[in-house]
């Protein structure tokens, strides 16, 4: 909570009164009509006005830019850099969320609380973002609390077995990501449609990771951000130039990727659970937006092939973000 009031009341006043902007996401497999694996998962983001706005007062993103200038990207003439604060959270549930007692034979309980700092650069065609994390699992995640709200909510089952949920633990993460536009061309009548990769990797003792995907999204008045809502990297956060779209429109989007997953704490941390982490999995999502100039709305569905190696099921969820610049 003293987090979420940071962001709030503290960030802006530091990062730039006048062009910041706030987004939310929620993420839910009752979306999908499914109740199993990740099953809930929440992000608040702030992000900073960019370090080259002179209206900027006491701007972290531009320290942060001239002190990260070693990275590659970071600094480059032309670029503008702007930084987001994060909290995320999210829990993984077995199947039958009505047992009480362990089920060995699936998933364990597990929540996770993380709050990260990410530096962006971009340009017209490329954006590059490097970050760092700090988070914990077990009950101080507040995920058991969460999940049996939301269910009261929408009307679900209450989860019983979150006493046998992973103990408490400390997770790191440092982060980076990369997206270029391969092309945007105009295809009459007001519609645009364009198409970008996006590659990028995170070093965690929750998950270490590495992913490559596409994207292709078309609409009318299309904002300038080169990721659209599908990807990992956008969803958490209103990345830079998403909320400045030349007017009001909407937009539909694909993306397609992989993921390589050479270390998972659920399945180094799980125990006596049966779990058994696939180290590449296809990555998958459809969604459709709107926006307008300072704001944008978009839901997408997700799916993912097996995360165990000893089941086939999909995974797959929902989610549903919005983001406002004020």
């Amino acid at each position: 909570m003293r987090l979420i009031i940071f962001l709030i009341a503290f960030v802006p006043g530091f990062a730039g009164a006048s062009s910041g902007a706030f987004s939310i996401s929620w993420g839910n497999d009752l979306l999908t009509g499914s109740d199993k694996g990740y099953t809930n998962g929440g992000r608040l983001s702030y992000l900073s006005a960019s370090a080259e706005n002179n209206n900027c007062e006491v701007c972290l993103a531009r320290s942060a830019r001239n002190a990260m200038d070693w990275l590659p990207v970071i600094g480059r003439t032309g670029n503008a850099h702007a930084l987001t604060f994060s909290l995320s959270q999210l829990m993984v549930t077995p199947e039958n969320i009505q047992a009480s007692g362990p089920i060995y034979e699936d998933l364990p309980y597990v929540g996770y609380l993380s709050s990260s700092m990410t530096l962006w650069s971009w340009s017209s065609e490329s954006l590059t973002g490097y970050g760092i994390g700090l988070g914990v699992v077990g009950p101080n995640s507040g995920a058991e609390a969460t999940q049996k709200w939301v269910h009261k909510l929408t009307g679900s089952t209450n989860p019983n077995g979150w006493d046998n949920q992973l103990s408490t633990d400390v997770i790191g993460e440092v982060h980076a990501f990369h997206a270029r536009r391969l092309f945007r061309e105009n295809i009459g009548s007001g519609m645009h449609q364009e198409m970008a990769w996006v590659t990028g990797g995170r070093l965690s003792n929750f998950v270490t990771s590495g992913e490559l995907g596409m994207s292709w999204r078309i609409g009318t008045n299309l904002p300038a951000n080169i990721i659209p809502d599908y990807a990992g990297a956008s969803s958490t956060i209103a990345l830079p130039d998403s909320l400045n779209a030349p007017g009001s429109g909407w937009s539909v989007f694909i993306g397609l990727g992989m993921e390589f997953i050479p270390y998972s704490y659920l399945e180094e941390q799980s125990g006596r659970y049966d779990y058994d982490q696939r180290s590449v999995v296809g990555l998958g999502g459809v969604g459709v937006g709107w926006h307008s100039p300072g704001i944008q709305i978009a839901i997408t569905l997700r799916a993912t092939t097996s995360q165990d190696e000893r089941n086939k099921d999909t995974l797959s969820f929902g989610t549903v973000s919005a983001a406002y610049r004020f």
